[in-house]
C-alpha cells in the first residue's frame, strides 16, 4: 500500500480540479473588470466611402466622468479599430493627447487627471479594415451581382458584439458592468438603409463622394437612454423597410411616454408579405410582456433586421434586434419562438442587464421563458395553462439529455468559471433552457401572484441597471416572505439536476379497505461532498376513486427516504409531480394500467409526457398499442400526439437497427 502524505494528496486533488491551474494554483475564474470610469455618451461618426470593400473611417467622442480618486489614465477595449490619434476636448478645443495602443487595448494618458466625478470628452480617430463574414464585431458581405433582388445584389454589414466582440469597430468598455448612452452618425452611399439603436435623428446629403461621384447620406441615431456596449448595433444594406401591423383591435404597444412604438422590419426586397406574415406578432407580443413586467415597452422603437450570413438565431440589440434573413420566408408563427425570445430581452437584458456573464442566465433564462409568456398569452383562454406547460416542457426535454453534470467538474448555471465568454452560452448548465425552468419552478413555489409581483419589483428596482442573481433573488424574496437562498443554491449555483427512482408498493388486509401505499424515492445523481443530496418538496397526486384525489407533498432531502400513506382504499394512480415544481427527471416503477390512466386523466403536460416515456421503456406491445392509439385519436391534444408519433418512431428505428423496440 502506498501512503501518501498530505501535501502530495493536494497536489493530486488540484491536478484533477478543474476551479483551480494545477501548475501555478491559481483560480481559474473571471471576474468583471473595475470602472474607473462611469461612460456618460458616445457619439461615433462613421464614414463607409465604398460598400463594395469592408473598410471605414472613425470619429468616435466619448464622454466620460472619474470615479473614486484622480484618473491619470482611461483603458479602452480595442481588437480592431487602429487609432490614428487621440485629442481631449478642453474649452472647445482638441488638445492632443498621448496614447498607446497594444495586444486588443487602448491607454489614453490623462495630463492632468480627471477629479472624481469630473466630465472629460475624447475625440478618438480611427480607421477600421474588418474581415468578411467571421460573425464577429461587423460583418461584411459582398452583393451577387446575379441575385434574385437589389438586396442581394448589395453588399451588406451587420454587427454582432455579444459577448465582447464590439470592440471590434469601436472602443469601449466592452464588458456588461457599464452603460451609455449612444448615438451613430454613418455616410453610405445613396440606396443603403442604415439600421441601430433609438430613433432616427435625420437622414441628410452628404455630397457626391462616393464612388465615381455617387451621392451619398449620412444617417443620425439616437440612443438616449443608456444601455450596455455589447448592445450597440449596425445595419447597412438594401433593404424594404415592412410595416406590422398593430394586434387586433388594438394600437402598436405605446412607451412609458404615451407614444407609439413603431414595430418594423429591414426585410429583403420582395419579401414584403411573406417576412409581414411570418413576424405579424410582434406588436402583441410587446404588448403581452409589458402586461407580464407591469413596465411599457421602454425604448423608442422596434426594429428587427433580417441579414444575411448571420450566425446566430438572434441578437437582442438595444430596440433593433438581428435576425437571419432566411426567417422572412417562414410561415406564419414559424418563427414566433425566436421572436419572442429577443422581444423579451429588450426589458431582461436590455433594461435590466446582467453585470458580468456570470449572471447571464438573468438575461438568457427570462427570454426563454418569454416563449412560455407569449404561448400562455396567445392561447384561447380554455388553453392558456396547456400552451404555458407545453413550453416549459420542451425546456425540460433538452435539459433531461444534457444536464448529467456535478461539481466540480462542471461549473454551475451561475459561474464565473469560464475561458472565452461565450462558453457561458452553451455550457451543460443551460443559461437558457434551464434558466426558464427555474424560473417556472420557482412561479409553482410562490404563486403566480407572488411570482409576478417579484418579477415586476425587479424590473421596477434595476431598471437600466446591472444585476446579479442575489439581487434577483432579494425580490422575490420581498415580495413572497419566503427565504430562497437554499433553493437559489441548488438549482442556480450548484451543477446539475437531481435523478430520481421512485416506487409505490401498496398494502392492506383487506384488498378492498384501506392501507398504506409506501413510497420509496432514491437520489440517483452523483452525490458526494460537491454534490449533497438535494433538498425539496415533492408533490404526489393519489387518486383512490373516479372523483376522489389528494395531493400528499413529501420532503426530500436524503440520498434514500421512504415514506407512508395512508389510504382509504387501494389507489387507482399516483402521479409524481404533475406541475413539475421540480424539476427532477424521474423513473417510477408503477403497473401499466397506472400509467394508462396517468397519460388519459391527469391533464398536465408533463405528467402526461412522462406517461408516454414510461410507456415506450416498456416495450410491451400493450403499451405500444396504446400509444398508437394516442397518436391516432383526432380527439387528443395534436402536440400529445406528436410526442406520441417521435416515441414510436424512436420505437421503429431502434428495431431497424436490431436494438430493440416493438417486441
Amino acid at each position: 500500500m502506498l501512503v501518501l502524505s498530505a501535501v502530495a494528496m493536494a497536489v493530486l486533488i488540484w491536478a484533477d480540479d478543474p476551479r483551480i491551474d494545477p501548475a501555478t494554483g491559481r483560480e481559474r475564474a473571471v471576474y468583471p473588470p473595475p470602472r474607473h470610469f462611469d461612460h456618460l455618451h458616445m457619439r461615433l461618426e462613421l464614414d463607409i466611402p465604398d460598400m463594395t470593400k469592408p473598410y471605414l473611417t472613425g470619429v468616435e467622442r466619448l464622454r466620460v466622468a472619474a470615479i473614486g480618486s484622480p484618473r491619470a489614465a482611461l483603458a479602452l477595449d480595442a481588437a480592431g479599430p487602429k487609432v490614428a490619434s487621440v485629442a481631449r476636448l478642453r474649452g472647445g478645443k482638441e488638445i492632443p493627447t498621448p496614447f498607446a495602443q497594444d495586444e486588443g487595448r487602448l491607454t489614453i494618458r490623462l495630463d492632468p487627471p480627471v477629479e472624481p466625478g469630473v466630465e472629460t470628452e475624447l475625440v478618438i480617430r480611427y480607421t477600421l479594415d474588418f474581415p468578411r463574414g467571421n460573425g464577429k464585431g461587423l460583418t461584411w458581405t459582398p452583393g451577387r451581382p446575379d441575385g434574385s433582388n437589389l438586396t442581394a445584389q448589395a453588399a451588406q454589414i451587420h454587427s454582432q458584439g455579444q459577448p465582447q466582440d464590439n470592440r471590434r469597430w469601436f472602443l469601449c468598455h466592452d464588458f456588461p458592468n457599464e452603460r451609455l448612452t449612444t448615438e451613430l452618425l454613418v455616410t453610405v452611399e445613396d440606396g443603403c438603409i442604415v439600421g441601430s439603436n433609438g430613433r432616427l435623428i435625420s437622414t441628410t446629403f452628404a455630397g457626391r463622394t462616393g464612388p465615381g461621384g455617387a451621392t451619398r447620406s449620412t444617417w443620425h441615431w439616437l440612443q438616449d437612454q443608456p444601455h450596455a456596449n455589447y448592445l450597440v448595433s449596425l445595419i447597412v444594406g438594401r433593404f424594404e423597410i415592412v410595416g406590422l401591423p398593430a394586434p387586433a383591435g388594438k394600437d402598436w404597444p405605446r412607451s412609458a411616454a404615451g407614444r407609439l412604438v413603431p414595430c418594423y422590419l429591414y426585410a429583403p426586397h420582395g419579401s414584403r408579405v411573406s417576412a409581414a406574415r411570418a413576424y405579424a406578432n410582434t406588436p402583441a407580443m410587446l404588448d403581452a410582456l409589458a402586461e407580464f413586467f407591469d413596465e411599457p415597452y421602454p425604448w423608442d422603437k422596434y426594429s428587427q433586421a433580417l441579414v444575411r450570413n448571420f450566425a446566430a438565431g438572434g441578437m437582442e440589440n438595444t430596440s433593433a434586434t438581428t435576425m437571419q434573413q432566411a426567417s422572412a420566408y417562414a410561415r406564419a408563427g414559424s418563427q414566433d419562438k425566436i421572436i419572442a425570445h429577443e422581444a423579451g430581452h429588450q426589458w431582461t437584458g436590455d433594461l435590466v442587464t446582467c453585470k458580468s456573464w456570470e449572471h447571464v442566465w438573468l438575461n438568457e433564462g427570462w427570454a426563454s421563458y418569454a416563449e412560455a409568456i407569449w404561448a400562455e398569452a396567445s392561447a384561447p383562454p380554455d388553453r392558456r395553462e396547456r400552451a404555458y406547460q407545453r413550453a416549459i416542457a420542451g425546456f425540460l426535454a433538452a435539459q433531461r439529455v444534457l444536464n448529467r453534470t456535478y461539481a466540480p467538474v462542471f461549473p454551475a448555471m451561475v459561474s464565473n468559471r469560464y475561458g472565452d465568454p461565450f462558453e457561458t452560452f452553451v455550457k451543460p448548465n443551460d443559461v437558457y433552457g434551464k434558466g426558464a425552468i427555474v424560473l417556472h419552478m420557482l412561479r409553482r413555489r410562490l404563486g403566480d401572484e407572488a411570482f409576478r409581483r417579484g418579477a415586476r419589483l425587479y424590473i421596477d428596482r434595476h431598471r437600466l441597471g446591472e444585476v446579479e442573481t442575489d439581487q434577483f433573488r432579494f425580490c422575490l424574496e420581498e415580495a413572497s416572505g419566503q427565504s430562497l437562498e437554499q433553493f437559489f443554491h441548488q438549482w442556480c449555483h450548484r451543477p446539475g439536476l437531481p435523478a430520481l427512482d421512485i416506487a409505490f408498493t401498496w398494502s392492506s388486509q383487506d384488498e378492498a379497505g384501506p392501507g398504506s401505499l409506501a413510497v420509496r424515492i432514491d437520489q440517483t445523481q452523483t452525490i458526494d461532498a460537491d454534490n449533497p443530496a438535494y433538498a425539496f418538496d415533492l408533490p404526489i397526486l393519489v387518486r383512490t376513486e373516479e372523483n376522489a384525489a389528494r395531493t400528499w407533498t413529501v420532503r426530500v432531502d436524503a440520498r434514500t427516504q421512504s415514506f407512508e400513506l395512508p389510504l382509504a382504499a387501494k389507489p387507482l394512480d399516483a402521479v409524481v409531480d404533475p406541475e413539475l415544481t421540480v424539476a427532477a427527471p424521474a423513473t417510477v416503477d408503477k403497473p401499466f394500467a397506472m400509467w394508462r390512466r396517468q397519460l388519459d386523466d391527469c391533464n398536465t403536460a408533463f405528467a402526461q409526457i412522462a406517461a408516454i416515456e414510461a410507456l415506450a421503456a416498456l416495450h410491451d406491445p400493450v403499451a405500444w398499442t396504446a400509444l398508437e392509439a394516442l397518436r391516432d385519436d383526432s380527439r387528443r391534444d395534436d402536440w400529445l400526439r406528436e410526442v406520441a408519433e417521435a416515441a414510436l418512431h424512436e420505437r421503429d428505428g431502434l428495431a431497424a437497427a436490431g436494438r430493440g423496440g416493438r417486441p
